[in-house]
Formats: structure tokens, C-alpha cells, sequence
């Protein structure tokens, strides 16, 4: 009873005193007071870029700048740097740094700067230190660097430790910065300083103006620093008009990678000269490309009417994200969002609030209905990422009616899973694509208690299709969903999740196909199937000795990708694959079979650079039997989650894998204390169900 006590009067101080220890910004923002060159305007340490050539996260504890040998010296896992536009801004040139690391405590350092053309980083490690000299110094030669504070919270440039990546390094992945300094030596390349005026605009397949992304280039990738009527697109706490690609279709721009959104009509000024022009609106939309030459003085006006390669509203299929963060403090943000959600044809965005033990980011002004907005069948709705702790995999709450923030026993989600099931919202796991966060440990607590209804299997251009396999096998039923974690990771919809609806397109009826209907995931592709000649149902009855015949058309748009295969899975195996001999945009598959017993059936697909399909689970029920799972792996899939359940009980989070540690690093273990005893209890009940699942196939 002591101890119980100590715990929870520790929990409530940290809680009450961490106004001055933590930031209260997504990305753990902290200003420091350094400054060894008259040319760095202002530095700052943040957790995390995706977004910087190199993808950077900082395990370790918050940047600080402590001295080393009698230097003043900047301490940190990810630093960046704003470059006073006095000295340069909106260059493209060769500018140098000097740096000195301090060498006990530096193995190397990631560089990564804001480029003309891309975000570009280079990494160096440096060689075992013969000399004994706590110095290592050296100059970097920076290839036409822009400087046009686009990096996030309009930096620059920024420095990170070997081993800030997204996989968790040995050690802390620090750097020791002892100096920097900056120096232009080569003269700027000329530049016409003559302008001339640019109008686009743009409509749809049907003529009315429409939203869409939008790249303008030299033959060299330079592109204009977007203006004024650019859509201010929010990432973070702050907007910008322009953002890097992360992925790119093959009918995009060699060289170019900054784009900016047009909410249909686009006017500014820019440098004379001969550009490219390219358009797009998502993977239903053939991608618009055209020379356009501007000259002094004289305006230059385009209308791009974009052409559909497919219109799936039209066939009743709804696109969606499930995973989106854009905070909405009021409602006067929704035409701006829609605007960028219409850029990227997402009919349904599901933004996210999310939490941690100490913190809210990402704000809804409200929830459920008064917290979705609709226009021109798109919709803006809010959702919540939380619980989420590194330890047991972030979750994702969809059409809930209110935000619900587990507040006592963080480690237990089930509180939140309920409150959401009982608003008719869905709740699931996100990152199972990417499989971060230890999600293996929540998913074995919580699917076979029946909280999860989705996985979120496709994102970062990835399919992870374990995890579904595995609980399906078992005999759990869950749906395949897909989203983009913008601004984490890529732009809304770069991975989606369309849903087959009845009656009217609205995101009420995305949710409901996503609980019990016909889907499916993609980033590029497109299908249509049947089973059976039934192009709507996902669970089918048929008697013993019956075929089952497959049918599916899937596509994808050639500026996107070609088609490389398609794949039949029943119960986890590839039974039947129809490959693509040469650059096609359509791919048919036909299969029949007669199922020996009751099974699941998915259909896969996969382009040559990269597109990827996965539809909902279809079930096979045989005279009557609904026990669809695997017999001849389930009992070893449930001993398997077992064993998963019986580390996580004994386990304890480590700080070292710690995604947001700048916000929560004094209060996971409390945390965790507080949890063990329902988190005990949890873990029996679940493996009650596993042990069950043991005796039923042996």
C-alpha cells in the first residue's frame, strides 16, 4: 500500500510541475542560446523531420548546451539552424561550412540542408580517432543550396547524431557541436532579374474549377518559391505554401520535387524563363504536363483541364485517410483544409487529435457531428490518435462522438476502446505497416479481447500484411485500412482507403462499409471483383463440394505505375497469381476452386515501381460452419501470442525507444506502475482466448 501510494503522489507532482520542463509542441520545439557564427539567426532542436533528405528522430533527451574542454557547445540528436536572410536567402549556390565537433562524445553527424531542387542530406562517420585530439574539424562544401526557410519552422539547415533514424540505434544518437561557421566563396550563378505574370487555371473532367497539386519547373529542378495564392497548407504549428514529395509517380518531373496546391486558380510572379508545367489530383487523374515559357513583362495565362484515368465515386466507392493531423481550433479552417483534402481527392480525412500521458496536439474544435464538415462530397472529420505509447503501439479512433483521453492507467487502452465502441466509432492500430511502436504487444492483448477493428496495414509505401494474417488464421475478424500520418510522413491520401457504400456518398456511409462492407487499400491502384458473380458482399455461404469462383480487374493509372502482378491469398498462401508481361494499366485475374472447409480469401496487387492494392477479407463459409481460421497454424499463432504477452508482462518501457521522451520521459514508469494490476488482468483474459483457440485445434 506504500508503495501504490509513492507512485501515484510521484505521478501527481511530476504532473503538476512539468509546465517547466516540456514543451507542449508536436515535435518537442526548444530554442537555444547559441549562436558561434554572426550569420545563424536563430537555432532549435526538434524529435523528428521526415522531411530532410534523411528521416531524423531523436531518442535521447532534449538538446542543451553544456561546455566541453572550454568551448561552448550545442548537444543534440536533431539541431536546425535559420540562416539570417541578411547573409543569404532564396540562393542557389555553393556555400561552405566549417564545423568542430567534439570528438570523445561524436562518432559522425547527418547534414541535411535545404536544396534547390530537394531536401538533401549527407551522412559522415568519422574514422577511429588514432590522434587523441578532442577535436574534429572539417569543411562542407553545400551544392546549390537555396536557404529559403524551408525547412520545418523555416530553418535551413540542421545537423543530427549518427543514429537519429527511425530505427532505433545503438546508443544515443547524439552529436557534440562545438562551432559552425558559414561562408559564401563562389558568386552566385546569374539570374534573370526580369519577371513576368503566371495564371493557372484548373478544371475537372467536367469543367467547374477544381483544387490540385501543382509543381512548376526549370530543365535544372529550380522551381519559384510558391506565392500568395498557393493554398497555406498547415503542418505542425505552422503553414507553409510549398512541400517537399516524398512519393513521387513515374509521370511526375525528373528533377523537381517542391509542389505547391491551387484551389483552382493560381496567380503569381515569377522569374522569366522556360519552365514545365505539372499537374495532379490524385491517382483517379491522368497527371497534366506542358512547357510554358515566361517572358518580361507579359502574362502568361494556362487552363489545365484535368482528364480522369477512372472515377470510382461514380462506381460508389468513397476515397478516405484514416489518418491525418491538422488542428481545427475553429470551424474557419475547414474551407482551407478541404481545399488541400480536394487537391488531393480524399473524400473522407479523418483528423486526428492525438495524446500522449502528458500532452494534446492537434486539437478539434469538436467531435462527431458538429465536428464534421461537408462540401462537394468531401468531408472533414475529426478522430483521435490516442492512447499511443511507444511501448504498446499508437491507436486510431474513427467517427467517434467526443474525444476520449485515457487519463488513469495509461497502459490499459481498453478504457478508450469501449467509450469509442459505444459512440458506433471504430477503433484500431495504427503504424502496422511500418510495425512501430511494439505494436505487437498491444495487438496480441487487445485482439482477442475483441477491442481492435483495423489494422493500419498500408503506409510509407509499405503493405504489412503479418499481422492480419496472423489474427485471421486464428479466426479474428479485422479489416485492412490505410493512411498517410501527415504531416509525419506523406501527403494526405498517399496511402487510402476506399470503401464500397449504399446510398447516399457520405462519410457516414465510409464508416459503415469500413465496419462490415466491401474495401479496399491502395496508394495507386484500383479493383473490381466478384466472387461468385456477387460484386458486394464479403461473406459467402456455399455448400461443400461447391467452386468458388474469383473475378478481379485491378488498375492502375500509367502516370502512376504499370501493373506487375495480381495475387489470390487464401489463409495467408498465394494460390493463384496472373503476372504482367509487359507496361499495362489493367490486369484481370480468373480463378475457381472448390474449398475443402470454411476459409478467408484476400486479393493483392502490385505495380513495378511501387503501387500496391489489398481488398477487405473475404470469408468462405461452408455448410454453415463460420470458423474461417487455419487449423493447421492457429495453435501454433496463439502460443506465439502468448509468449508475446508473457514478455510484455514482465517487460519494462525503455525511454531509449521513446518516440515523443521530450514530453513524457518522467512519466512513463509511474505510468506503467499505476497500469500493472489491470494490465495483469488484461493479459490473463487474453490468454485465456489463446489457450482456448490451443485445445480447439489440437
Amino acid at each position: 500500500m506504500i508503495r501504490i501510494f509513492f507512485v501515484i503522489a510521484l505521478s501527481i507532482f511530476l504532473t503538476c510541475t512539468r509546465a517547466w520542463t516540456h514543451t507542449n509542441l508536436p515535435l518537442g520545439n526548444t530554442s537555444h542560446d547559441w549562436q558561434p557564427d554572426p550569420a545563424i539567426k536563430s537555432v532549435t532542436s526538434l524529435n523528428f523531420d521526415f522531411h530532410a533528405g534523411a528521416n531524423f528522430v531523436s531518442w535521447s533527451q532534449t538538446a542543451r548546451v553544456e561546455v566541453r574542454e572550454g568551448k561552448k557547445c550545442i548537444i543534440g540528436a536533431y539541431i536546425l539552424f535559420d540562416i539570417d536572410e541578411e547573409f543569404a536567402f532564396d540562393t542557389d549556390e555553393v556555400i561552405y561550412l566549417d564545423l568542430t565537433f567534439y570528438r570523445p562524445e561524436t562518432d559522425g553527424y547527418i547534414l541535411s540542408y535545404d536544396q534547390a531542387v530537394k531536401p538533401t542530406a549527407m551522412q559522415v562517420r568519422f574514422e577511429e580517432n588514432t590522434s587523441g585530439s578532442k577535436w574534429h574539424k572539417e569543411t562542407v562544401r553545400l551544392e546549390r543550396a537555396r536557404f529559403a526557410n524551408r525547412k520545418y519552422y523555416g530553418n535551413d539547415l540542421a545537423i543530427g547524431g549518427i543514429g537519429s533514424q527511425l530505427t532505433h540505434p545503438e546508443g544515443r544518437g547524439e552529436a557534440v557541436l562545438c562551432d559552425i561557421k558559414i561562408t559564401r566563396k563562389a558568386k552566385a550563378p546569374s539570374r534573370s532579374s526580369s519577371q513576368g505574370s503566371f495564371t493557372l487555371n484548373i478544371t475537372d473532367d467536367t469543367g467547374k474549377p477544381t483544387a490540385a497539386r501543382v509543381g512548376l519547373y526549370r530543365a535544372d529542378g529550380w522551381a519559384p518559391i510558391a506565392g500568395k495564392d498557393a493554398i497555406p497548407v498547415e503542418r505542425y504549428t505552422e503553414y507553409t505554401r510549398e512541400l517537399p514529395m516524398v512519393s513521387v509517380p513515374k509521370g511526375w518531373s525528373e528533377n523537381g520535387r517542391y509542389i505547391f496546391f491551387v484551389d483552382g486558380k493560381y496567380n503569381s510572379t515569377i522569374p522569366t524563363g522556360d519552365y514545365q508545367l505539372f499537374v495532379m489530383k490524385g491517382p483517379e487523374f491522368q497527371i497534366h504536363k506542358s512547357n510554358i515559357k515566361i517572358k518580361a513583362g507579359d502574362t502568361q495565362s494556362i487552363t489545365v483541364n484535368l482528364k480522369r484515368f477512372d472515377n470510382l465515386q461514380a462506381q460508389g466507392w468513397l476515397s478516405g485517410d484514416d489518418h491525418i493531423h491538422i488542428s481545427r481550433t475553429s470551424d474557419k479552417k475547414n474551407d482551407t483544409i478541404l481545399g488541400f483534402m480536394k487537391a488531393e481527392d480524399i473524400q473522407v480525412a479523418n483528423l486526428l487529435q492525438a495524446a500522449n500521458i502528458h500532452e494534446i496536439y492537434f486539437r478539434q474544435y469538436n467531435f462527431g457531428d458538429g465536428g464534421t464538415y461537408s462540401e462537394d462530397g468531401y468531408s472533414l472529420v475529426s478522430g483521435q490518435e490516442s492512447p499511443r505509447t511507444s511501448h504498446r503501439g499508437h491507436t486510431i479512433g474513427l467517427n467517434v462522438k467526443k474525444f476520449h483521453k485515457q487519463k488513469k492507467e495509461y497502459f490499459i487502452y481498453d478504457d478508450s476502446a469501449d467509450l469509442i465502441h459505444k459512440d458506433g466509432g471504430l477503433w484500431g492500430y495504427a503504424h502496422v505497416a511500418i510495425d512501430a511502436f511494439n505494436i505487437y504487444n498491444g495487438l496480441a492483448l487487445d485482439v482477442a479481447r475483441g477491442k481492435v477493428d483495423f489494422l493500419e496495414m498500408a503506409q510509407y509505401g509499405t503493405l504489412n500484411t503479418s499481422y492480419l494474417y496472423d489474427f485471421l488464421n486464428m479466426g479474428f475478424k479485422l479489416a485492412p485500412s490505410a493512411g498517410s500520418d501527415y504531416p509525419y510522413i506523406d501527403f494526405p491520401g498517399a496511402e487510402r482507403l476506399y470503401t464500397q457504400v449504399t446510398g447516399p456518398l457520405t462519410a457516414k456511409s465510409w464508416f459503415a462499409a469500413l465496419k462490415s462492407g466491401r474495401t479496399f487499400i491502395t496508394n495507386w491502384m484500383s479493383i473490381d471483383f466478384s466472387v461468385n458473380g456477387d460484386k458486394r458482399a464479403v461473406e459467402y455461404n456455399i455448400k461443400s463440394g461447391d467452386a468458388v469462383s474469383i473475378e478481379a480487374l485491378v488498375k492502375v493509372n500509367p502516370d502512376f505505375d504499370h501493373m506487375d502482378r495480381i495475387e489470390l491469398v487464401a489463409h495467408g498462401d498465394v494460390i493463384h497469381t496472373v503476372y504482367a508481361g509487359k507496361d499495362l494499366s489493367k490486369l484481370s485475374l480468373s480463378h475457381s476452386f472448390t474449398p475443402k472447409t470454411s476459409m478467408w480469401l484476400a486479393i493483392r496487387g502490385f505495380g513495378k515501381g511501387g503501387a500496391l492494392l489489398h481488398t477487405t477479407t473475404i470469408y468462405i463459409y461452408v455448410d454453415g460452419n463460420n470458423d474461417f481460421s487455419n487449423h493447421q497454424q492457429a495453435a501454433l499463432l496463439a502460443q506465439k501470442n502468448i509468449d508475446i504477452l508473457m514478455r510484455f508482462r514482465n517487460s519494462t518501457p525503455s525511454l531509449d525507444v521513446e518516440f515523443e521522451r521530450f514530453a513524457v520521459e518522467d512519466l512513463i514508469q509511474p505510468n506503467w506502475e499505476l497500469s500493472k494490476g489491470r494490465l495483469g488482468k488484461a493479459i490473463d483474459e487474453a490468454i485465456a482466448v489463446y489457450k482456448k483457440i490451443i485445445a480447439d485445434n489440437n
